[in-house]
């Protein structure tokens, strides 16, 4: 359901990021929480594992989906998520591995349906601007979700900076050193809703604006 006030929030900040990126030729994007509301992918991949924890225990687990989605939307870089909820809820900590497994093995088949940039993104091919997605996360679940959310073709690159090489993981300036043709000579600003993209942007000496897509199906 579609809520009136978060529908005029989201139209509003899209105002304004439209603003901000006049006449700028070259827009590197953020992907989780930019391009979309992670809160549509999370929420199911968490709910998804917390029924493989109840069935795999025999627990009814009642609040462990909960919990999960709280915790990782107070803070998404926050390491250890399922191992400390398997500690409170007395089950193996061995679990863990399999946990993360099924979190990023999810299908988001939600996504298909979600509400999203792609609009804004296909404005701005259309004007002739030069795009780019530049996202932390494993090749394989980051790019599921592209092809989900209908971005397939959008983007002129997609750089995917991913966990099994932490030291080119944003902020490092690594992704920028493989943008270098796409980029050219000319100045480039990245969008993403986290400080760890402003941290990316000025490791590149790119301009920075901040963007935290809000979906009008929740009510904040």
């Amino acid at each position: 359901m579609t809520r009136p006030g978060a529908r005029a929030a989201l139209n509003e900040s899209l105002r304004r990021l439209s603003e901000e990126l006049d006449g700028i030729e070259s827009i590197a994007f953020d992907l989780d929480g930019t391009l979309y509301d992670t809160r549509d992918f999370e929420r199911p991949a968490l709910n998804a594992v917390a029924q493989w924890l109840r069935m795999k225990s025999g627990k009814p687990l009642r609040n462990l989906a909960t919990e999960l989605c709280n915790r990782r939307e107070r803070n998404r870089h926050r390491a250890g998520l399922f191992d400390e909820l398997l500690l409170e809820h007395q089950l193996p900590l061995d679990w863990g591995a399999e946990c993360l497994r099924r979190f990023h093995g999810h299908s988001a088949r939600e996504l298909a349906d979600a509400a999203s940039l792609k609009d804004y993104l296909l404005s701005l091919r259309a004007a002739g601007r030069r795009l780019a997605m530049v996202s932390n996360g494993p090749e394989a679940l980051q790019t599921r979700k592209i092809d989900c959310l209908g971005l397939v073709g959008i983007f002129d690159v997609c750089i995917y900076c991913v966990p099994e090489f932490p030291e080119r993981q944003k902020p490092s300036p690594w992704a920028w050193s493989q943008l270098t043709g796409w980029r050219g000579a000319g100045p480039a600003t990245y969008v993403g809703d986290d400080p760890v993209d402003e941290q990316f942007a000025r490791a590149g000496n790119a301009g920075f604006v901040p963007f935290r897509f809000r979906s009008p199906t929740y009510a904040d």
